[in-house]
């Protein structure tokens, strides 16, 4: 019964792990022309300082050159994979903000006693999403270029959560190589799936936290992935550049021949 489990969760890119919930390749999706992206070449996930012992081998064996770490300093304080060996493998810290502040997780838990009562968690992540790709292109040509570089080098890119931040990177990378949107919506929505034990405790204690002043329905668009966040966004995005190309060039500057060799490595060869 498990190994049946296991096969059909590699099938569709996810690699399980007993303490990484949302771990999974980025490739393995039809494209528009009825090519398929690369598997084993790009990966996603929550943060992989959670891996306990008996995951750090299998996490080894992807042979990962590269690491891009989506958290911001905070976040990454006392939770950074220390296992990953710098000398085969590079670790780059691109944080992307939710505030114009690194709070800590403290200042969070304060701040959130201050606005329980008016706060809108999902106007907020509506923004974050808009923030994250227009508000932070540096961050993106810092990514896509280090991928580029990197060659068909196996790269993870993770956050916290792997649902946000990441999901959106992740999907902007699959509409690179063309790879259709509603495709790329429902892997973008899988993240709900996978993370559902871990958002139902995250839903108990901020409950609990907030002395019950936080009803489940005003907490869930903090926890999970919603379509419209996605869509709004990249609705956005073609309106102002078109194509994810032009947006890759224009807003944040990444080298067009550097993409163009990036988009031809996303794809599986004839």
């Amino acid at each position: 019964m498990y190994a049946g489990r296991m096969m059909e969760d590699e099938s569709r890119g996810i690699r399980k792990f007993e303490s990484l919930v949302n771990f999974r390749d980025i490739g393995g999706l039809t494209t528009a022309d009825g090519r398929r992206m690369r598997t084993g070449f790009l990966f996603r996930s929550d943060e992989p300082s959670k891996l306990n012992v008996r995951d750090i081998d299998r996490f080894k064996r992807l042979s990962l050159k590269l690491i891009c770490d989506l958290r911001t300093p905070n976040e990454r304080r006392s939770r950074i994979a220390r296992f990953v060996d710098a000398r085969s493998t590079e670790i780059v810290n691109v944080p992307f903000y939710q505030n114009d502040e690194d709070y800590t997780r403290f200042e969070i838990y304060k701040q959130l006693m201050k606005t329980v009562r008016t706060v809108d968690f999902y106007q907020m992540m509506l923004d974050f999403y808009r923030k994250v790709v227009f508000h932070s292109t540096g961050q993106v040509r810092t990514i896509m270029t280090l991928l580029a570089d990197k060659g068909d080098a196996p790269a993870l890119i993770h956050c916290a959560s792997g649902k946000d931040r990441t999901g959106m990177i992740a999907a902007l990378i699959q509409l690179l190589a063309g790879v259709p949107r509603h495709a790329v919506v429902q892997d973008y929505l899988l993240s709900n799936a996978l993370n559902k034990d871990k958002t139902e405790q995250a839903v108990k204690w901020l409950r609990t936290f907030t002395l019950f002043r936080l009803s489940r329905q005003r907490i869930m668009p903090l926890l999970e992935v919603r379509r419209e966040f996605l869509e709004e966004a990249l609705d956005e995005l073609f309106r102002r550049h078109e194509s994810v190309e032009n947006y890759f060039i224009q807003a944040c500057g990444v080298e067009e021949t550097k993409l163009e060799r990036f988009k031809a490595s996303l794809v599986v060869r004839y």
